[in-house]
C-alpha cells in the first residue's frame, strides 16, 4: 500500500475538472498528511490560494509479501476538454515493474476510450511538485 498526495486549487477547478498537483507517493498516510500541511502553510501558491489536499490509498498489485518498494509504476488515461484540461481520468493500481504497468496500460486502453495515456514511475517519498506556483 502507498499513499498518493494531490493538492487541488479549488478556485481553478470547475464542473468535472479539478486543478490538481501531484506531490508524490508516500509509504504512510501520516507522511502524506504531514507533507500536505507543510505545502498548504509554506509553499508559494499553495499557501496563498484556496487549496486543499486529497490522499488516495493505492494498492500495489502483485505484491504478495507486502514489500515496501522504493518506487512504483502507475498508469493513467485521460481526455482533454475544449480548454485542454485533463478530464475523464482513469488510473490503475500501482505496480512494482514497468513491464507489469505496460501490460496493464494495454488492458486499460482496450477497456477505456481515452485520447492520452501515460505510464510513469514514482520514487516513494520524492516530491514531484517542489516549488509551488504563481497564477498569471
Amino acid at each position: 500500500m502507498v499513499y498518493r498526495l494531490i493538492l487541488t486549487d479549488r478556485e481553478l477547478s470547475y464542473d468535472n475538472y479539478s486543478q490538481d498537483f501531484l506531490i508524490g507517493f508516500f509509504p504512510t498516510q501520516g507522511q502524506a498528511e504531514e507533507t500536505a500541511r507543510y505545502y498548504l502553510e509554506n509553499v508559494q501558491g499553495f499557501c496563498e490560494y484556496d487549496c486543499t489536499y486529497g490522499i488516495v490509498k493505492k494498492e500495489i498489485a502483485d505484491n504478495p509479501d507486502h514489500v515496501a518498494p522504493k518506487s512504483v509504476w502507475f498508469v493513467q488515461g485521460w481526455n482533454t476538454n475544449e480548454y485542454l484540461d485533463e478530464i475523464d481520468i482513469v488510473e490503475s493500481p500501482c505496480f512494482l515493474t514497468e513491464e507489469r504497468a505496460q501490460e496493464e496500460c494495454r488492458l486499460m486502453q482496450s477497456a477505456n476510450e481515452r485520447t492520452e495515456w501515460a505510464v510513469s514511475c514514482y520514487c516513494i517519498g520524492d516530491l514531484h511538485w517542489k516549488d509551488g506556483f504563481v497564477r498569471v
